[in-house]
Parts: structure tokens; C-alpha cells; sequence
């Protein structure tokens, strides 16, 4: 900025030296005058070139136009030096002459509207209206202050050719000069940036005076010389400015420039219009030129209003378009494009205050893909992204138009169903055949889930049904949960299916929970969406994969609210004991003689408030709320403290199973619990077994080693839950060093294919036989089951077959 200072006053200093001089050398001021005037011009011209070679862009093009216009208006002044030479004097008006003063306005006309680019309006508009607006704005500004001008002085300009014609000059000067200002005044840009254009402006400012002395014919040479050759020098000092990025000023500030563009170039033409109208009322009629100047002036407001009715307009669409695009964003997923969290929360509202209103049935299906991870981890994000909107893609084309889709986040997606009167669409085919059933079965049993828990019972209790309504009359709410399951099932059924990307055949598994609203429900949708929830995670505890409902007697309490009823039986400092929680005992037998060698601890929850919660409904709530660990050490203290009595009950010191959600293995807390239970109650460390679920993937499996590893250290001994299903596989079995074994009950079942259970047994079975690990059969509920496994070698077994959990009180030897 110093630097910049610096040659400007450098420059203005030599211009006045030079003025100065001419008053001091003898011969012709004239010729003098004009060759200084052609040095001045060429100079500047150069200058101009040569800066615009390092600049791009809109800079760039106005020095080549500056350049251009200064090299034209120089060789008029060569016309002239020519003409002084020969002494055959000047002629008025010249064309050549009349040429080269109106290029350089033209060229600088040029250079400004191009700005209007690198200075746009803080309104976005178009680029070409923008620039037609300026120009109509500085015409009008002119065009009211020249009619001040001439309402004071006599006579009109018109009635004189050449003075007509030696007008134009300094109308142009003061056209361009207002366009100078409007640009500085009303377009936002950084100090630095604004230096060119003051530069210029000062430089319009000088060649107008010049010209104005030059059209009313009085006054010294000097001052016409020194315009004429200040104009030069300030146009080469405004091409030598530094370029400087543009400031971003506050968006208030903007606003307030873009009204004084808006307002700006009416307040002269309200002036004017004022002293004019108030002159002819006092009896001085308009000029002929006062008069071209006022219809000018009405047909450039009307058409100022024109496009400012254009620029609004197109300025409204794009608002309307922007609220759009925002309300589209603030309410959808971006990734799937299906509804979020906020529009499905809105949505699920609505559905059940029409439901308490009228009746109106409603419904929630929350699905979560089964081990998601695996696929980000194998295929990457971006294959899991894409796979993420192929799901959404499907749960779409399984639903109604009236039904909502949504994504709640990771890769949990959720429907609202409701004005259950629409027809579903038809289903697509999985495995060659697909049947929609009103209930699922799962491993033999039908799982029911309500809100006091989830109810298990025979096969001849569970009847597959289709969509359609059976003959006899239906109970009250059926066809609509029927309908409502019919679409679960069908989303389920669609989502097996592999999807093909790019080549790839990627398979995903998908659990399920499904809740609709009966009658006399006394529901919020914070409350439905948890049912859901609920039902979904009851899926993953029985072998993911699956549609289980959430059904039976509904709780019509307000304040029946499970998860925070559970938050306040686990309370710091509470007794689970004291808020329903008590631990059920089943047996673990010998195969070859049905001795019971242990006995496996379960919590039970009966709330004063819930009634009886199943453990699939309050164990899945604690995981995902960070309570399980109360539980866990619930159960293992009371456990320990049982130990005596079990002993006693059953005539020898048995065994003890406490499960463990695996998630805690790579926690605090666990090591000190149990060396802490077992000291309390001496307990020896080799009658207790932890038992790791399998509900929660193992989060570090080096770490969970090590924690397993100090257990063991302390005499405890480790099994792995369920194995065979959910996480736990062959990838725990190789990375954590367990004891036992506890075979899951969906490799146990021997109903459907014999020979291939059977061999799935064996293996498992001689794999742990190499690993010297012990294995437990869950799930034998028929001696048939029983007697099979015992043939294959599995030297432990349990089940309902032996006896189903129950209070201490009521196990038998």
C-alpha cells in the first residue's frame, strides 16, 4: 500500500511538473500542450498493456480495454500534433477528433460493466440485467443532476451544433463517473480491491474537467492540459495496483448496500422532478432539452422497474426452491433419500393421535441389518453405502404409497403403516416361493411378544395364515395386524435377496420387529417406536434373521414406560431386588444318566408396575442402555450367595452358569465383580462358569482374551453362549481360550434335515474334543433330540426336557 502511495504521488507530482513547464517553454502552447498529451497517452496505453499481461480474468480484460481506449484517444492527440505542425489549424467539430474522445469513453464503459462480475450484487441476479441496471442507474443519475444544471443556466445546449456535439464528452465523463460511484458505493470488495476503481474514478473525474473547460471555451490552456494529461496518469497507476482477494463482509452490511442500489439513482430523479414541476407551476416552461431529458428519464425508471419486477421474481423462485431443497434436507436422509428421524418421529405422531381420535390403525416396522459391519469392513464404505440405499430402494417397493420409509440411522430403517384400507402391493419372490404368514416361527416355537414379555409356546399352538381374512369371523384389530404382519413379511422376505453391485453378489440379513396399535392402546409415538424396537432386538436374541410381533394384553398405563421403569430398578444405590428382580436356576444334566452336574442362573423381572417383563424385553433394554452390567452382577452375587443352598438341595456342589453380555469383556469392572462375589460368599473359583452372550459383538477380541485369561487364571471357567449362531463362531472359538461350549439350539434341532444337523454336530463336537473344551447341548426339549446328541458324544445337555427355569425353591434332584 506504501509502495502504491508512493507512485501516485510520483505520478501526480511529475503531471504538474509538466503542466508547469509548458508555461516556460517558448514557441506554441498549443503544440506543446498536445504532445505532451500523446507522451501522456502512449505511456499509459504501454503501461496498461504491459500489466495486463500478469493479470487473468476480468482484471486482464479491463487494462486491454483501458489500453485499447488511451491508444485511440493518443492517436487523436498525434492528428493534432500533426495539424499544429503544419499549421493548418483545427477544424470544429473533427470526426477524427470526435472518434478518438468517444473510444476511450466506450472502452472504459466496457471495462466497468465487466467489473460488475469480480463485484457482484450481494442479491444474486443475472449477470446481463445486473449490467443493464447500471447502466440505466448512472444515466438517470446523469440525466437528473444535467437537468438541474441547465434549469439554472439560460439557453439550451441543443440549439447548438457544436456545442451539442462537444457535449457528449463530459456527459459521458459524468455518465461513467456515476457508474464509478454506484460501483463503489453499493458493491461490497476489500480496500485493496476498491484501489482500482477509486483510481479510475479520479482519472474520469480529470478528463472531465478537462473536456468540461474545453466545451464552454474559457479558462487557461494549463487546466485543460493538466486534466488531459492527469487522466493518463491515474488510469497507469490504477493498472499498476496489486491484486487483492475480495473481503467477505457480514450479510447485513450486504443487504444494506443492495437497498442503497435499489434507492439510490430514485432520489436525484425525485429532486429533479420536484424543482422542475415546481418552475412550471411558477410559469417557466420546460426546454426542448429539459424536456427529452424528462421523457428519457420516464422510459428509463420504467424500464429500471421492469427488471427490478424480473430480478424479484426470479429472486423468489429461487427462495421457494431453496426452502425447499432446506425443509427436503432437514427431513430426509441424504445418503438413501428416504424420510430421518424427524420427519418418521412427525409422521408416527400423526398416525397415533388419528389412532386415539378415531381408531385409525397404525402400525411401526423397524428393521436392523444383521452384522452390517462385516460388509463395511470387507467391501468398504462405499459398497456399504450403496448397499444402504439398495435396502431403502426395496423397503420402498414392499410398502404402500401411503406408508412411510425411513432411516434412522447406521443401518437401522423403520415404516409407518397406516390407513391400513390400501392394498399392499404384490410380493416378490425369495428362494422360488415366498408365503406371507400372520405369525413367525422361530426354531420350533412362536415368540409373542407384549408388554409383559415375550410367551413361548408348542408348535401346535402356531398356524400359518395368508393375507386374506379366514372365514370365520375375525377377532376385533385382526385383519389389520394381519395385513400389517402380511408387509413385514414381505419387507423381510425382499431384503434376503442378494443384491448384485458392480458384479458382486452381497448378501444381508435383516431382524425385524414389528407393533400395531390396538384398541383402547393408550400410546405416544416415542413408546410405539420402542415396541418396535423391542421386538427387533427379541429377533436378534433368538438367532436373528426374523419378523417377531409385538402383541397380546397392552398396559394402558400412562406412565408404563418399560425402559424407564428399568432405569429406576437398576438405579446406583437401588436393590434390583427390592424392584421385582429375582434369579431363576435351570438344570444342566449328564446326557448318559440326567444327573444335574450345574445349574445356569437367569434374571427374572416382575415390575408393580409392568407385570412380569420377559428377559428378551428388559435384557435387550439394558444392553442398549448401558444397564446390563447391573444385571450381570445381580445375578452373580445372588448366585454365589446360592450356592450353599443349591449344594444342599442337590445332595453335592454343583456348578454355576452366569452369563456375561459380551460387551463387557472389553470394559472395566467384571475381574474386580467377580473376585468380589466369590470372597463375599466362598465360593470356590472353579464351581463358577461365565457364561458370554452372544447378543453384542466381542468389541476387541485380544482384549477380551486377556480379560478371559485372567478369569481363568483365578480358577474360573469360561463358555461361550449359543455358539453357532449371532457372533459367537469359530473366530471366538480360535481367538479366546474357553472351557465349555453351549451349543445353540438351532444346531441341535434334528427335526427338519437329521443327517445334516447330525453332521454339524459331529463336527463341532470333534473340534472341541481336540480343543479339550467341554459341550453343553441347549434346546433339548423331546427325548428323541436328547437321545440323538448323546449318541454323537455331547456329554452335557439342557432344556425344557430336564426343566425350565424356576425359583430356587422349586428345582429337584
Amino acid at each position: 500500500m506504501v509502495i502504491t502511495t508512493v507512485r501516485l504521488v510520483g505520478m501526480l507530482a511529475l503531471a504538474l511538473v509538466v503542466v508547469a513547464l509548458g508555461e516556460l517553454v517558448p514557441g506554441s502552447p498549443r503544440l506543446y500542450s498536445d504532445t505532451v498529451q500523446l507522451l501522456a497517452g502512449l505511456g499509459a496505453a504501454g503501461v496498461c498493456f504491459a500489466a495486463a499481461r500478469h493479470r487473468t480474468g476480468v482484471p486482464r480484460r479491463w487494462r486491454h480495454l483501458a489500453a485499447a481506449g488511451l491508444l485511440v484517444w493518443s492517436l487523436t492527440r498525434l492528428w493534432w500534433v500533426v495539424q499544429d505542425l503544419s499549421g493548418a489549424g483545427r477544424q470544429s467539430p473533427e470526426a477524427i477528433a470526435d472518434i478518438g474522445f468517444l473510444v476511450l469513453p466506450a472502452c472504459m464503459l466496457a471495462g466497468l460493466l465487466a467489473s460488475t462480475h469480480t463485484r457482484p450484487r450481494p442479491v444474486p441476479t443475472s449477470p446481463r440485467r445486473d449490467q443493464i441496471a447500471l447502466v440505466i442507474d448512472s444515466v438517470l443519475i446523469t440525466g437528473s443532476v444535467l437537468a438541474l444544471i441547465w434549469s439554472v443556466f439560460p439557453g439550451d445546449p441543443l440549439d447548438d451544433v457544436v456545442g451539442a456535439a462537444l457535449l457528449a464528452y463530459p456527459v459521458a465523463d459524468l455518465v461513467l463517473l456515476t457508474m464509478v460511484g454506484l460501483l463503489l458505493t453499493t458493491r461490497p470488495d476489500s480496500p485493496a480491491g476498491r484501489r482500482p476503481l477509486r483510481l479510475a474514478g479520479a482519472a474520469l473525474l480529470a478528463f472531465g474537467a478537462a473536456d468540461t473547460v474545453r466545451l464552454l471555451g474559457a479558462g487557461p490552456l494549463w487546466l485543460q492540459t493538466a486534466g488531459y494529461v492527469l487522466g493518463p496518469a491515474l488510469l497507469t497507476s490504477a493498472a499498476l495496483s496489486p491484486a487483492r482477494p475480495v473481503v467477505q463482509r457480514p450479510a447485513a452490511a450486504l443487504l444494506e448496500r443492495d437497498w442503497l442500489h435499489l434507492l439510490l439513482p430514485y432520489g436525484p430523479v425525485l429532486v429533479t422532478g420536484v424543482v422542475l414541476a415546481a418552475r412550471t407551476v411558477a410559469g417557466d416552461p420546460l426546454t426542448t432539452f429539459q424536456a427529452y431529458l424528462g421523457w428519457l428519464g420516464l422510459a428509463l425508471v420504467v424500464t429500471r422497474q421492469m427488471l427490478t419486477i424480473m430480478d424479484n421474481t426470479v429472486l423468489l423462485d429461487r427462495v421457494a426452491e431453496t426452502q425447499e431443497r432446506l425443509h427436503h434436507q432437514a427431513y430426509h436422509d441424504p445418503l438413501t433419500g428416504l424420510a430421518n428421524r424427524a420427519l418418521f418421529q412427525e409422521r408416527l405422531a400423526l398416525a397415533v393421535e388419528a389412532h386415539e381420535r378415531s381408531q385409525a390403525p397404525v402400525a411401526v416396522i423397524f428393521a436392523d441389518l444383521d452384522d452390517f459391519k462385516l460388509i463395511n469392513d470387507t467391501f468398504g464404505h462405499a459398497m456399504g453405502d450403496r448397499v444402504l440405499h439398495a435396502v431403502g430402494e426395496r423397503m420402498r417397493s414392499c410398502v404402500r404409497s401411503t406408508d412411510l420409509v425411513a432411516r434412522l440411522g447406521g443401518d437401522e430403517f423403520a415404516v409407518v403403516l397406516d390407513q391400513g384400507g390400501e392394498p399392499a402391493p404384490p410380493a416378490r419372490p425369495a428362494g422360488g416361493r415366498l408365503r406371507s404368514m400372520v405369525r413367525q416361527r422361530i426354531g420350533g416355537r412362536r415368540y409373542v411378544l407384549s408388554a409383559a414379555g415375550v410367551r413361548v409356546t408348542g408348535n401346535a399352538d402356531w398356524v400359518p395364515r395368508r393375507t386374506a381374512p379366514p372365514p370365520s369371523p375375525p377377532e376385533p384389530g385382526w385383519s389389520w395386524s394381519a395385513e400389517a404382519e402380511a408387509i413385514g413379511q414381505r419387507v423381510l422376505a425382499t431384503l434376503r435377496e442378494p443384491y448384485v453391485i458392480d458384479g458382486r453378489s452381497v448378501g444381508v440379513g435383516v431382524s425385524i420387529g414389528l407393533v400395531t396399535a390396538e384398541s383402547g392402546d393408550r400410546l405416544s409415538a416415542d413408546i410405539l417406536l420402542r415396541r418396535a424396537d423391542a421386538a427387533m432386538y427379541a429377533v436378534k436374541r433368538h438367532g436373528k434373521g426374523a419378523l417377531i410381533r409385538y402383541t397380546g394384553p397392552r398396559d394402558t398405563l400412562p406412565n408404563a414406560d418399560l425402559p424407564q421403569l428399568l432405569a429406576g430398578a437398576l438405579a446406583e444405590g437401588g436393590s434390583p431386588a427390592a424392584a421385582g428382580f429375582e434369579v431363576h436356576y435351570q438344570p444342566i444334566v449328564r446326557l448318559s444318566d440326567g444327573a444335574t452336574v450345574a445349574v445356569e442362573a437367569l434374571a427374572r423381572w416382575t415390575d408393580p408396575v409392568a407385570g412380569r417383563v420377559h428377559p428378551d424385553v428388559f435384557v435387550t433394554m439394558a444392553e442398549r442402555t448401558g444397564l446390563v452390567a447391573a444385571i450381570d452382577d445381580f445375578v452373580l452375587d445372588r448366585a454365589c450367595a446360592d450356592a450353599a443352598t443349591l449344594a444342599a438341595r442337590f445332595g453335592r456342589p454343583i456348578d454355576l452358569h452366569v452369563n456375561v453380555s459380551a460387551g463387557r469383556l472389553g470394559q472395566q469392572g467384571l475381574e474386580d465383580a467377580v473376585t468380589a462375589a466369590l470372597q463375599r460368599h466362598g465360593v470356590p473359583a472353579e464351581r463358577l462358569i461365565i457364561e458370554i452372550t452372544e447378543t453384542l459383538r466381542i468389541p476387541d477380541l485380544p482384549r477380551a482374551a486377556e480379560v478371559v485369561g485372567r478369569l481363568r487364571a483365578l480358577g474360573v471357567r469360561v463358555a461361550l453362549d449359543d455358539f453357532g449362531s449371532g457372533y459367537n463362531a469359530l473366530a471366538q472359538l480360535h481367538s479366546i481360550p474357553v472351557d465349555i461350549v453351549k451349543l445353540d439350539s438351532t444346531l441341535t434341532d434334528f427335526g427338519a434335515e437329521p443327517d445334516r444337523a447330525g453332521a454339524l454336530c459331529r463336527s463341532v463336537l470333534a473340534i472341541c474334543a481336540e480343543l479339550g473344551i467341554t459341550v453343553v447341548a441347549e434346546g433339548l426339549e423331546t427325548p428323541e433330540r436328547s437321545r440323538a446328541l448323546a449318541e454323537l458324544g455331547c456329554p452335557l445337555g439342557q432344556g425344557y426336557l430336564y426343566g425350565p427355569p424356576a425359583p430356587i425353591t422349586a428345582l429337584t434332584n
